[in-house]
C-alpha cells in the first residue's frame, strides 16, 4: 500500500463494533490499540489496551501511519461514534515515556471530557526543551538531509519555521482523537505526501531525500518517509488549532525531567522547557534570549539528551542515568542467546584477573617491552549494543593492527570482551565504558584516548577520568596529554596516529561527481558552510552514522572532503583526517597554520580559518591540479609517520 492509494480491502480480524463499544464504555469513550505481530506477544500487552493483530503487515516500510489509516477506514465502515477518541501506542511507549499506558488512557479520558478533539503525548521531553521545533531537530543532526523536504513543504504553503509549544512539539505518534481530528489529519498529510511522492518520481532533491535513507542508527534500512510523517503531526496541529481544533497535551513536571535525566541535567532541561513555553505565551524577548543562551551547550552536545530521552531497546525501563546504560552492553551472553534482563553492574562483567601490580608498574603501558607484548594483546573497539558510532574507531584500530603485523607481532581486532581469548586489550572507546569495569580487565590492558580533552566535551567527565586515572593510558596527541595532566592524569604516554600500508584501501572513482563531502554530526556552524556551498551551485554530500564501505564509496567520488570543527575552539581532528590522507584525498580543514598539531601536514592539507573556508572551497573545485598536489603531499606526509615506528618507540619506553 502506498501512501496516496485508497485502501481496497481491510484486513480480516479487526475488532467489531460491539467489542469497541463495550471497551469504550469502560474507558470514558477512549480506545487505545496496542499492536502485536505474534500470538506469544499478546500476553505482554497492557490490560487497558485493545489488542491489534498486525501480522497482516508484511511490508517493511509500513509503520504507524498506515495502521492509522486502516483503523480510520475500519471505524468509518462499522459506524464507530464520531466522538470516540482512539489511538495506537507501540510497545515502546513505556520505554520512551515517563508515565504508564493506563495513565495515558486516563489523561485522554480527561481531555475528551473537557471538550478537546485530541490528546497528544510527546515522550521526548528533553528534545522539546532544547529545540525550537521538530524540524530543527532534523536540521541539527537528528536526520541530516531533510533540508530539501523542508523547502518543498514550505513551497506548498506550510511554514515550518515557527516554534512549537507543548501542544505541537510531538514525536513518536503517541496521540488519540475523535473523527474530526483524524479526518483533518489524514487530509492534511495526504496532500503533502502525495506531492512528495510525485517529487520522488521526478527525482527532484526533495523527492530523492524523501525516498532516501534516514541515516537512522537503529535501522540502517529506514527511509526518510516515516520521519517526515512523524513531523507532520505538529504542523497539522498548529494550523488546525488556529481554525478551532481543540488540543490537550501532556505537560511534563520537574520530577519527570529528573526521572529521565537525573537531578542536575533534569532541572536544567525543565528550566529550559519552562522558559521556552513562557516565551511562546508572552513573546518576551528576554525570555527568548535566556532560552537561546541556556540551550546552546546542549545543542552542541545533544547526545547528553538524546540517549536518555529516546533510550535504546536494550535499556531496562527506568535506567536513564547517563553512564549506567552502558553496563548491560557488556553482560556475557551465550552465542545466539537473547539479552538477559539488566542486573547489578558487578554481576554482569565477566570475571578476570584483577590488576595487583604496584601502582607505578600498573600504569606503565607495555612494561617489559616488545618481546613481552608482541603477541600478548588484542585491540578492543568498545561496541555497546545499538551504538553504530563505535565504527569511528575502525581505521585507527586497523592501523595499529597493521603496525603489530609489520613488526612481526599480532593483535586481532575484537568488539566483545568474550573475544579476548587470553589477550590483554588495547582499548579504543574507553569513554564508553562504565567505571566499574576497571577492576575486572586483564593485567596489561591499555586505554588509548582519542577524545579531545576540553571543557566542552561531555566525554571528559568524572566517570571517564576515573578510568583514565586507574589504567595505563596512551594519548593520541602530545598537547592533549598536557591537558590530561592538568586534570591529574599525569602518567599518560603518547602514541600518535600514524600510517600503515593497510590503510590505503580506497579506489578513487574515475569521475568524481561529488564536489564537497562532509561526514559527521551536524550543528549550526557546520550547516552554515555546507548550505552556503550548496546554494552556490556545488554538489554537497553529507553523511552521518555511515562508516566502512559505504562511506569509502562516497570518499572515492569526492573532489574535496571538508573538515569543520564541531566547536569554534576545536582541536585538529587527526583521527578522522589521517585515513583520508592515507588514501590520497584532498582535504580542506578548518584550522590555523600556526597550530603545532598541523605542522607535520603543511602542504598536504588545505588549511583555512572558518570564515575563509567557503572561498577556498570554490577555488579548489576550480583547480584540479592544486587538489591533486595537495592530496599527493598529504599522502607523503602521512606515509612519513610510520605507525610501526611509533608503536616500537612506546614499547622501548616500557622495556
Amino acid at each position: 500500500m502506498t501512501i496516496n492509494q485508497p485502501i481496497s480491502a481491510l484486513p480480516a480480524g479487526l475488532p467489531d463494533l460491539a467489542l469497541l463499544t463495550e471497551k469504550a464504555a469502560g474507558t470514558g469513550s477512549v480506545i487505545v490499540y496496542q499492536p502485536y505481530l505474534d500470538p506469544s506477544q499478546r500476553s505482554r500487552l497492557d490490560a487497558a489496551a485493545v489488542p491489534l493483530d498486525i501480522s497482516f503487515n508484511t511490508q517493511a516500510a509500513t509503520r504507524e501511519y498506515e495502521l492509522f489509516r486502516i483503523l480510520h477506514a475500519h471505524h468509518e465502515a462499522i459506524g464507530l461514534g464520531e466522538d470516540v477518541f482512539w489511538g495506537l501506542l507501540s510497545s515502546k511507549f513505556e520505554m520512551k515515556s515517563v508515565t504508564s499506558f493506563p495513565s495515558f488512557v486516563t489523561e485522554a479520558e480527561k481531555a475528551r471530557a473537557e471538550g478537546a478533539d485530541a490528546y497528544l503525548y510527546n515522550p521526548l521531553i528533553g528534545h522539546a526543551a532544547i529545540y525550537s521545533n521538530v524540524w530543527e531537530h532534523s536540521l541539527l543532526g537528528g536526520h541530516p538531509g531533510m533540508d530539501p523536504i523542508f523547502l518543498h513543504i514550505q513551497e506548498l504553503g506550510h511554514p515550518i519555521a515557527p516554534p512549537q509549544d507543548k501542544t505541537a512539539f510531538a514525536f513518536c505518534n503517541y496521540f488519540c482523537g475523535n473523527r474530526t481530528f483524524w479526518s483533518g489529519y489524514f487530509a492534511f498529510c495526504e496532500g503533502i505526501l502525495e506531492s512528495l511522492e510525485n517529487e520522488a518520481r521526478l527525482g527532484t532533491p526533495a523527492g530523492t531525500a524523501y525516498a532516501g535513507t534516514a541515516q537512522y542508527s537503529r535501522d540502517a534500512n529506514a527511509t526518510m518517509r516515516p520521519f517526515v510523517i512523524e513531523r507532520l503531526l505538529g504542523l497539522y496541529v498548529q494550523q488546525a488549532a488556529a481554525k478551532g481544533l481543540k488540543i490537550a497535551a501532556f505537560v511534563p513536571a520537574p520530577a519527570d525531567f529528573e526521572w529521565k535525566f537525573g537531578v542536575r541535567l533534569g532541572r536544567m532541561l525543565h528550566d529550559l522547557f519552562v522558559a521556552k513555553e513562557a516565551f511562546l505565551r508572552s513573546r518576551d524577548q528576554a525570555l527568548l534570549t535566556s532560552w537561546q543562551e541556556g540551550r546552546q551547550p546542549l545543542i552542541k552536545q545533544p547526545h547528553l539528551v538524546w540517549g536518555a530521552d529516546d533510550p535504546p531497546a536494550w535499556m531496562s525501563r527506568g535506567q536513564f542515568t547517563v553512564g549506567r546504560e552502558l553496563m548491560r552492553a557488556y553482560a556475557p551472553q551465550a552465542s545466539g542467546a537473547s539479552p538477559a534482563p539488566q542486573q547489578a553492574a558487578h554481576s554482569e562483567i565477566p570475571a578476570a584477573q584483577k590488576i595487583e601490580q604496584p601502582l607505578r608498574n600498573a600504569l606503565q603501558p607495555f612494561a617489559g617491552g616488545w618481546q613481552a607484548h608482541k603477541d600478548h594483546h588484542c585491540i578492543w573497539i568498545v561496541t555497546p549494543a545499538n551504538y553504530n558510532h563505535s565504527h569511528a574507531f575502525d581505521e585507527v584500530a586497523l592501523g595499529l593492527q597493521g603496525a603489530f603485523r609489520e613488526l612481526g607481532g599480532s593483535a586481532p581486532i575484537v568488539r566483545d570482551m568474550n573475544e579476548f581469548a587470553g589477550r590483554a586489550p588495547i582499548i579504543y572507546g574507553g569513554n564508553l565504558l562504565p567505571a566499574e569495569i576497571v577492576g575486572h580487565l586483564p593485567k596489561d590492558s591499555v586505554i588509548i584516548n582519542l577524545e579531545q580533552v576540553s571543557e566542552e566535551s561531555a566525554w571528559i567527565n568524572s566517570r571517564y577520568t576515573s578510568i583514565l586515572r586507574a589504567m595505563p593510558v596512551l594519548d593520541y596527541s602530545p598537547r592533549n596529554r598536557e591537558n590530561l595532566a592538568a586534570k591529574g592524569i599525569d602518567h599518560a604516554g603518547v602514541l600518535e596516529v600514524g600510517y600503515s600500508h593497510c590503510l590505503s584501501q580506497i579506489q578513487h572513482a574515475v569521475v568524481k561527481d561529488i564536489d564537497v563531502l562532509f561526514y559527521g554530526s551536524m550543528n549550526e556552524r557546520r550547516h552554515h558552510i555546507l548550505k552556503t556551498l550548496e546554494q552556490g551551485g556545488l554538489k554537497v554530500a553529507h553523511l552521518f552514522n555511515i562508516y566502512g564501505a559505504e562511506r569509502d564509496a562516497a570518499i572515492a567520488r569526492a573532489k574535496i572532503v571538508i573538515n569543520i570543527h564541531h566547536y569554534a575552539s576545536g582541536v585538529f581532528e587527526i583521527v578522522r583526517i589521517s585515513y583520508l590522507l592515507a588514501n590520497r584525498v584532498c582535504v580542506l580543514t578548518e584550522g590555523d597554520i600556526r597550530d603545532p598539531d598541523l605542522q607535520p601536514f603543511i602542504g598536504g592539507l588545505a588549511i583555512e580559518p572558518y570564515d575563509d573556508m567557503i572561498e577556498r572551497c570554490y577555488k579548489l573545485i576550480a583547480d584540479a591540479d592544486e587538489r591533486d598536489a595537495i592530496a599527493a603531499k598529504g599522502l607523503a606526509a602521512m606515509q612519513s609517520r610510520s605507525q610501526a615506528d611509533m608503536l616500537m618507540s612506546v614499547m622501548r619506553a616500557g622495556a
